[in-house]
């Protein structure tokens, strides 16, 4: 995967249409998100004045149709890659890697669900040596188990950990662990709407 297109909304809603054209939108976004961030999408498709995005919603991997003059556009060259039973996430820059690092991920009964999503939010935690550690990303996925969890969602998040132990193994409810150095190096270079594809 080379460079994405990241959307980022440039007023206070974005509406989402199930095709181009159509006469009513199935969805309004706030913008900017509930926890302060601004509302940004992975761009899927294009067409004439209209972009297919991934939406930060229930089911995964869900999609919708929203016209250009609601969004400002940006070339990525980032992305990231968790191979589940490697337990790593890889960086990649431009379609090369830059680095991996060694992940936890989700136990058998509460699994990080595969497919590819995109960062939705980046929030640094009030403290660094808490259970998320130093910063958590919020992502697209969402828990196919959990229907909400620590007053959340069920939203899959990449984060720090006051865990280090559970690093390289499958001990999580389902985000990605990460070392807090690493999440770090990460929350200061990763910018919103990066793709995340999660693997076997």
């Amino acid at each position: 995967m080379g460079e994405s297109i990241v959307a980022t909304a440039i007023g206070p809603n974005v509406p989402i249409y199930r095709m181009p054209n159509a006469r009513h939108p199935f969805l309004h976004l706030a913008n900017p998100t509930a926890v302060h961030e601004p509302l940004t999408f992975l761009v899927r498709e294009r067409r004439a004045g209209w972009e297919q995005v991934y939406l930060p919603i229930r089911p995964d991997g869900s999609t919708g149709w929203t016209r250009d003059r609601y969004l400002r556009l940006a070339w990525n060259p980032y992305s990231v890659h968790v191979r589940m039973r490697a337990h790593q996430l890889v960086l990649m820059k431009r379609s090369r890697v830059v680095a991996r690092f060694p992940a936890a991920v989700g136990r058998s009964v509460l699994p990080t669900p595969k497919g590819r999503y995109y960062i939705v939010d980046l929030l640094k935690q009030p403290d660094p040596n808490g259970l998320y550690g130093p910063y958590a990303f919020g992502t697209s996925a969402y828990s196919h188990v959990l229907y909400s969890f620590g007053g959340g969602p069920g939203q899959i998040g990449i984060h720090g950990t006051n865990e280090p132990d559970s690093i390289g193994h499958s001990a999580s409810h389902g985000c990605i662990r990460l070392r807090n150095e690493d999440i770090v190096r990460l929350a200061h270079t990763l910018p919103l709407g990066t793709p995340v594809t999660i693997g076997a």
